[in-house]
């Protein structure tokens, strides 16, 4: 399921929130009247200094009472002045100056999201922004309760202000800053699981935040089906040199794909950080993308059903939805044998790389043309006079409302897709036409597809299309290029392409 896009300019919000160091808050217990409307967050929390002094002062000691004067919107989770004192009491300090500026502004930055969000719009999963560290904040029930990031519990919601909503917590949100390996880790009932990471080779990647890419940096984020000791216990697996002899086949080492049990433990590790709240019925990849993990979204979260399967593997819900800095981990209720790896169909959203991500129109509206064709997107090269990333909600049936176009006449598109597993495809192109579109030919590896592309005719009306490519049959589990090129002059709108197996 798709994140809820909030249209509004997100992008000042944030750079001004996480450019400036923000504060910390405090809690009040007044009775709110309606005229709370009237109120700027920082004017709202200052009329009860007895409950929400802490968050005042620290508000002013790291410069943020301003920001949160201004027009917004945001949504502020508010620590009472008890909840910061128990914090300060858990890092061993005594009180708010004991932390750096920097620290604090980490801390209070973490508490806020540069848009409204009602408790209606929170499910199971995390909500559906980012918070000002570029964080999600992970969000669960405990009967009526709502939970965020697994202990701070809502206890009075949705008190609107002039520039937002504020939900009064009981508890700090900590800031996550441990790497996934680190976290199950620490969680003693992932006890074996955490040495099956460890004996294959697996647990110093889980804890890599950022890799190279391009001329800078991109996050990585992973999943991790976690199977919990009792689990493991249920199946007679007591230690984890139980399990290696349960999938241990004795090809190569332990730490080397094609070896039972190093496949057993890297099929728990998914590509993508996944919550309740994401995860839909599609097959994700494994990290080595060799191999795919299919979910089927009911009344819960099956792993790998079949129709009539009386042994269901799903989530364990106290054990699940743990954040950590590059990804989060959830509990299940079975083993989880890796399957033999088939082909599974595969959409790709050629917008899905970090330049894109990173612009303030990702999540609102806009354009914004690329001109370097040669080193201004890593994956992605081009020749004409511009590329431009495009997006605008208006239900045109693209992921995320948004596209690539190309300047009109003559060009070449040329984009490097993520590793697919190995596998005979039929490869299609979303695509939308237009009077003023170009028609093109697709080059798959260097290979020209038969087909020429007629972008330029709508038929009946109808301006979306998926348009059928070619066949592929790849041999081998890896990277491949997609380019194209105009036959007859004009612009393009492509949203994504798509990879169906073929029987």
């Amino acid at each position: 399921m798709k994140r809820i896009n909030i249209k509004i300019n997100k992008g000042l919000i944030l750079f001004i929130l996480m450019g400036l160091c923000l504060v910390q808050c405090v809690e009040k217990e007044i009775d709110w009247g309606f005229e709370t409307e009237d109120l700027q967050m920082i004017e709202y929390i200052g009329q009860d200094s007895v409950n929400y002094r802490e968050f005042i002062e620290i508000a002013d000691y790291v410069d943020v009472s301003g920001i949160l004067s201004t027009r917004g919107p945001f949504t502020l989770f508010l620590p009472n002045d008890a909840a910061w004192k128990t914090y300060y009491s858990s890092k061993g300090k005594s009180s708010y100056k004991d932390f750096t500026i920097e620290e604090l502004s980490i801390v209070v930055r973490n508490h806020v999201l540069p848009a409204e969000i009602y408790t209606n719009d929170i499910g199971l999963g995390s909500l559906s922004e980012k918070n000002a560290i570029g964080d999600y904040l992970v969000s669960e029930f405990d009967n009526v309760d709502i939970l965020i990031n697994k202990y701070s519990k809502i206890v009075d919601r949705d008190i609107k202000v002039a520039n937002g909503i504020i939900h009064k917590i009981d508890r700090v949100i900590d800031p996550v800053t441990k790497g996934t390996y680190t976290t199950i880790n620490e969680l003693e009932y992932f006890s074996i699981f955490t040495k099956a990471l460890e004996l294959a080779g697996i647990k110093d990647t889980l804890d890599i935040v950022e890799i190279p890419y391009g001329v800078g940096t991109a996050r990585v984020r992973y999943t991790i089906l976690a199977v919990p000791d009792s689990v493991f216990n249920a199946n007679q697996i007591f230690s984890v040199t139980d399990l290696v002899n349960r999938f241990n086949n004795g090809v190569g080492n332990l730490n080397q794909p094609g070896n039972g049990f190093y496949d057993y433990v890297e099929y728990h590790c998914i590509e993508g950080t996944y919550y309740m709240s994401d995860i839909e019925t599609v097959s994700y990849y494994t990290i080595s993308r060799t191999n795919s993990v299919n979910m089927n979204v009911k009344t819960d979260f099956l792993i790998n059903y079949t129709t009539g399967d009386s042994l269901l593997t799903s989530f364990i819900q106290k054990y699940s939805n743990v954040p950590t800095k590059n990804g989060v981990i959830h509990g299940i209720t079975q083993l989880l044998p890796a399957t033999e790896a088939v082909p599974q169909k595969y959409t790709f959203d050629v917008t899905a790389f970090p330049e894109f991500q990173e612009l303030e129109i990702y999540t609102t509206e806009g354009t914004k043309n690329f001109y370097d064709g040669e080193n201004g997107i890593a994956k992605i090269k081009w020749i004409g006079d511009y590329m431009q990333y495009w997006r605008k909600a208006q239900g045109t049936g693209f992921i995320n409302e948004d596209c690539l176009v190309m300047s009109e006449g003559y060009w070449t598109l040329e984009v490097t897709i993520p590793k697919i597993a190995r596998g005979r495809y039929s490869v299609y192109g979303y695509f939308k036409k237009g009077y003023n579109r170009a028609n093109i030919v697709a080059y798959i590896d260097g290979v020209k597809a038969d087909k020429v592309l007629d972008l330029n005719t709508v038929i009946d009306g109808v301006y979306f299309v998926d348009e059928y490519i070619c066949d592929v049959d790849w041999q081998t589990t890896q990277e491949h290029v997609i380019r194209l090129k105009t036959v007859f002059p004009g612009t393009i709108m492509w949203d994504r392409l798509t990879f169906v197996p073929i029987e």
